[in-house]
């Protein structure tokens, strides 16, 4: 019942804002992102700044990812995967999201265009209890890039919608994008789904393109 009414509440809302409320999921939404992030970067040392990042463009906030979790075959991932790419698309997404699943296709599209040039794309999910649907609709879009599971890392970066998405450089610093976004969520959330241009349009203004 709770995957059906959440079905149809995406089929509505996709006609009006292309995302899906997950209020009811989200396991906790930081009122200071930064300040979480900096005591995480402390613990790590991770906030020595290097020659690359001291020459970054305006648009890094200087937050960072740091998370560790692992993908559905039970691969461990963590904040090193940004360094060996120039951008990484983060996208979190819920297999009852009729707009997280309706731009998985154009997802796959962008990483098989311009995965060779440093693009990464990595989907983030937390519906453990609904993995059979996640198999097909991975299955049906020959998704290649990387499909992690839910961390608690991944909880600042929440805004009570999928799909969201954030871009992160190869320092693992979040970018700014500024996109337009909903009331009291910053502008390094993207929320809603995108079609395959308008992504290829924002990713190409941080890949030297």
């Amino acid at each position: 019942m709770k995957k059906i009414i959440s079905m149809i509440i995406c089929t509505t809302l996709l006609l009006s804002a292309a995302s899906c409320d997950g209020s009811s999921k989200t396991t906790k939404k930081s009122k200071d992102r930064k300040t979480e992030r900096t005591e995480k970067e402390d613990e790590t040392g991770s906030s020595e700044k290097s020659s690359d990042q001291e020459s970054e463009t305006d648009e890094v906030t200087g937050d960072k990812v740091i998370f560790s979790t692992v993908d559905r075959d039970g691969n461990s991932y963590d904040e090193s995967v940004f360094s060996g790419n120039e951008l990484t698309l983060i996208n979190f997404w819920e297999p009852w999201c009729g707009p997280c699943v309706g731009e998985i296709p154009d997802l796959q599209e962008l990483y098989e265009e311009y995965k060779d040039d440093g693009l990464l794309i990595i989907g983030v999910y937390s519906e453990t209890s609904m993995e059979d649907d996640v198999d097909d609709i991975l299955e049906s879009s020959d998704v290649s890039y990387p499909i992690l599971k839910y961390s608690y890392d991944f909880d600042i970066f929440q805004t009570g919608y999928v799909p969201t998405t954030i871009l992160v450089d190869k320092n693992g610093n979040i970018i700014d994008t500024g996109e337009s976004s909903y009331e009291g969520i910053d502008s390094t959330m993207i929320v809603g789904s995108r079609s395959y241009d308008e992504w290829e349009d924002l990713i190409l203004k941080y890949m030297g393109k």
